[in-house]
């Protein structure tokens, strides 16, 4: 019997609704093509010779005419598979450059996740690619040095969004090690004679939900990457500009910026008439009526709302409108909640989305011990300054940072303290970036306020006489202290902040609440200027 030899393979399932090949390949009529009897279809393309970049820019002429060469391959297998009773469906398995032949979006997304997620034990995990979703976004990929449980990655389930991962396979069929993202990837004794076996159970697995029982929490958040889903989205979203449906739709700051030196924002780079804070009203505001009637996509993703500096009036950032734009839409009939975040759309399970709105409408619904005055300064040090003058029972502690060791240099305690052990901190409203790094920093220094005498010593000397701690030696006990999380909104409405700030909070709360402290949120009224966000 022949031995089969191992091969590294990518496996795409293609949707359904694209049947025809010219639809699933790019330049379908340019490819040169070999039909497999009993299999599928071969398609190639021209392999190029052509001089490594790096010769010319690094050796320049002084090596002379040498015969060396990369060359590039490309070629892709499209397989109809029966996979159960009379259904067929398409996959593709590409080589070399391959890939780039496929049209953008004819393929299942999360297909080799899934597939993956079915067959891997828990425990033999060795490589995960993930986006975070909490304070300000980012990519990581991290592998162990050996195998082991999700845990160990350090996922947080509800505000990492898995992209791909890395496991040992149950199934021999499949090798030793899969990965999965929108594709599978094997290296397994598989050849042309057993392919048609093997992505039949490919899709069986993917089909299986035994994945749930060790990875539920995996379908929770899921960045839409269907071209057709987010087209749909985006009309949903100009819909609701055009008739003013904008409950769950606002525009928000979309990373940090430094609040006390912002004189104020423009949507046509004219410093004459600055906002104090960006608004769908205020931009469409800045529109001729013709503009407005024919709001579109294209046009939020053109237009531009301008930051300038209060300390040079020069413009200091400037973003996409689109970008800036944060905006639920519930599909009833999927049972999923669908929102745009920093200009990307994602997919959020509906019980996950219910639960995080319940806990967030418990949380916004308590009553903190202070009611903190309304917000009329230029910026929140003016704002800070301002309370603590007016009230003697506020110690104002804005822009005391304190140079603390280790992974925690520079932190800033709060923005006030009270005499009776409030701890309060104060921004302004913005995106998720904004609001989900306001809820960590609340965490870092209550953390360390109870753990770390030193943090206490050096929070002590920076707090006026009549609010000193009285022995920083003792550990404080959390259950004497309230910590409030106060937002400064110009909204006339209840206090409404993006789903990953609900999680955010949700989980801020839920550690504090776990230390001992009271924790709270409050909307700080802006008494100027009650635009809309």
């Amino acid at each position: 019997m022949q031995k089969i030899p191992s091969n590294k393979l990518a496996v795409y399932l293609v949707k359904e609704e694209f049947t025809d090949h010219t639809a699933i390949l790019k330049k379908h009529d340019t490819l040169q093509t070999k039909t497999v009897e009993g299999v599928g279809v071969f398609y190639y393309g021209d392999s190029h010779n052509y001089k490594p970049s790096w010769l010319k820019k690094f050796f320049s002429s002084v090596l002379g005419e040498i015969n060396l060469f990369n060359a590039v391959s490309r070629a892709i297998l499209l397989l109809e598979v029966p996979v159960s009773g009379d259904k067929k469906r398409i996959f593709a398995i590409p080589f070399g450059y391959g890939w780039t032949m496929m049209v953008p979006g004819i393929w299942e997304e999360r297909f080799g996740l899934r597939t993956t997620l079915n067959m891997i034990a828990p425990d033999t995990i060795r490589k995960i690619d993930k986006k975070s979703m909490a304070s300000v976004p980012k990519d990581t990929s991290e592998q162990l040095s050996r195998a082991g449980i999700a845990a160990d990655f350090g996922i947080d389930i509800e505000q990492d969004l898995i992209r791909s991962i890395t496991g040992g396979s149950k199934s021999e069929l499949f090798g030793k090690t899969i990965t999965g993202n929108d594709a599978l990837h094997v290296s397994a004794k598989i050849d042309l004679a057993g392919i048609n076996n093997f992505l039949k159970q490919c899709y069986e697995k993917f089909l299986s939900e035994e994945y749930k029982k060790d990875f539920a929490w995996i379908d929770q958040i899921a960045e839409v990457k269907d071209p057709k889903t987010k087209s749909g989205l985006n009309c949903k979203l100009i819909e609701n500009i055009k008739t003013n449906n904008l409950d769950k739709t606002w525009l928000a700051v979309p990373e940090i910026v430094e609040w006390e030196d912002v004189a104020g924002f423009s949507y046509d780079r004219n410093k004459e008439d600055l906002k104090e804070d960006i608004s769908i009203a205020d931009y469409l505001g800045s529109s001729s009526d013709e503009e407005k009637g024919n709001i579109s996509l294209e046009k939020l993703k053109q237009d531009e709302v301008a930051c300038f500096a209060a300390s040079n009036d020069e413009m200091k950032h400037h973003w996409k409108v689109y970008k800036c734009v944060y905006c639920e839409i519930v599909d009833d009939v999927k049972k999923k909640t669908f929102l745009l975040s920093n200009g990307k759309w994602f997919e959020i399970e509906k019980e996950f989305s219910e639960q995080v709105n319940t806990e967030y409408a418990e949380i916004k619904k308590a009553n903190a011990p202070i009611t903190l005055p309304s917000y009329s300064q230029k910026n929140e040090n003016e704002y800070n300054k301002a309370v603590a003058t007016q009230d003697s029972n506020f110690c104002c502690m804005d822009r005391e940072n304190i140079s603390h060791g280790g992974g925690h240099s520079k932190i800033e305690f709060c923005d006030l303290y009270t005499k009776d052990k409030t701890i309060i901190h104060v921004k302004h409203y913005g995106g998720s970036a904004v609001l989900s790094h306001l809820f960590a920093q609340g965490v870092v220094s209550g953390e360390l306020f109870l753990a770390d005498s030193k943090f206490r010593e050096k929070v002590n000397d920076k707090l006026s006489q009549s609010h000193k701690i009285q022995d920083i030696k003792i550990k404080p006990i959390a259950s004497d202290y309230t910590i409030i999380y106060g937002i400064i909104s110009s909204s006339e409405h209840d206090l409404e902040i993006p789903f990953f700030s609900k999680v955010s909070l949700k989980n801020a709360k839920r550690r504090l609440e776990t230390f001992g402290y009271k924790v709270f949120v409050q909307k700080i009224g802006h008494s100027v200027d009650t635009a809309s966000e």
